[in-house]
């Protein structure tokens, strides 16, 4: 989730738990709100640092009581006994949330870290919505402009926030569902199935299936009533072959009514280099740890030297470029000569 969205919510939480001081109170529940992404930051070290890392350990429920009680202890030396408890909690109730709202997406998190380096997601709401956001942002404002009436605006701005993500969760059930009915030929331990959200409206879903080789893939636009469990939905799809000298392009499938669906279905070109420098099998072992369905999308020859490039599709967005895509380029040894993460379009 967006920093601003996390920043919201520590406000409100500032405001509606307990404290000395309300205004003291929100600065912490801010500095609270964005801790966990200080390793953001690795981004300015190299993309590959930053796949690995970003939501790692600061993101892991080890973290969370160890940076509340960092915190804790920091505002009792700063402000006396009495701040610590207050803050304890209020360090708890905001990573927790900064936890829960990331898991929501479908980014992936190392809870687990660091024992095991394993993202989970729900893959309820995309990683920035603006209607989320400003339910929380308001409700913030709110928490602040009015000491009397605020907190109470605040804790219903969190509630609907809430009744949002469980809307979301809705759609998300809807959505995978009818992923399981179109795509045919999954099978147990062969092939995976998922349902991921798309910017701009809780109805939009990418459904994706990937199986050795193959990823099938299509957008969908769930009617109203889905995400409240009303109804059934019927489902109608076309498959559409993508030839090899395609490339991977950016999807360009508008999101359709289920019953209208065309179903794109990616092959995995074959692999230009058989043996790989240890260098650069370590930056392949890496973005294929974070790619949740990554697809090897160009492999050849040029002027001596093999280059080859990796998409993750779990990013597809019709008509926006892929913001995470290797390209490795190695000599004729497999011995790394160049290589990049970046956006491709």
């Amino acid at each position: 989730m967006d920093p601003l969205t996390h920043l919201a919510t520590g406000v409100i939480c500032s405001q509606v738990l307990p404290a000395p001081s309300r205004w003291w109170a929100a600065l912490a529940g801010a500095i609270f709100a964005v801790a966990p992404d200080v390793d953001y930051f690795f981004i300015f070290w190299d993309r590959l640092a930053f796949i690995r890392y970003h939501r790692g350990f600061t993101h892991s429920l080890l973290a969370v009581p160890l940076f509340a009680l960092a915190g804790a202890l920091l505002g009792r030396y700063l402000g006396g006994p009495r701040w610590f408890k207050p803050l304890f909690i209020l360090g708890l109730v905001v990573l927790g949330s900064h936890l829960l709202l990331d898991l929501a997406t479908s980014y992936g998190t190392q809870i687990f870290s660091p024992f095991s380096r394993r993202r989970l997601s729900l893959d309820w709401i995309f990683i920035i919505d603006p209607y989320f956001t400003a339910l929380l942002v308001a409700g913030a404002i709110a928490a602040l402009t009015w000491p009397r009436w605020g907190p109470r605006l605040g804790a219903w701005s969190l509630a609907a926030a809430a009744v949002y993500l469980l809307v979301c969760a809705s759609y998300h059930h809807q959505a995978l569902d009818l992923a399981r009915r179109i795509f045919p030929d999954i099978r147990p331990g062969g092939q995976t199935v998922a349902a991921l959200p798309q910017p701009f409206s809780s109805r939009r879903w990418q459904l994706i299936a990937a199986g050795p080789g193959e990823i099938q893939q299509t957008f969908v636009q769930l009617p109203f009533e889905a995400g409240l469990g009303l109804g059934s939905i019927e489902a109608k799809a076309a498959p559409v072959p993508v030839t090899r000298d395609q490339a991977c392009p950016t999807p360009a499938s508008p999101y359709q009514a289920p019953g209208h669906l065309t179903i794109q279905t990616w092959n995995a070109v074959p692999a230009a280099a058989a043996v790989y420098s240890p260098e650069a099998e370590a930056i392949l072992a890496s973005f294929l740890e974070f790619a949740r369905f990554p697809l090897l999308c160009q492999a050849g020859s040029q002027g001596g030297e093999q280059l080859m490039e990796w998409r993750d599709l779990r990013f597809s967005i019709p008509g926006r470029a892929f913001p995470f895509v290797l390209q490795l380029r190695l000599d004729a040894q497999g011995r790394l000569r160049h290589w990049l993460i970046g956006r491709r379009g």
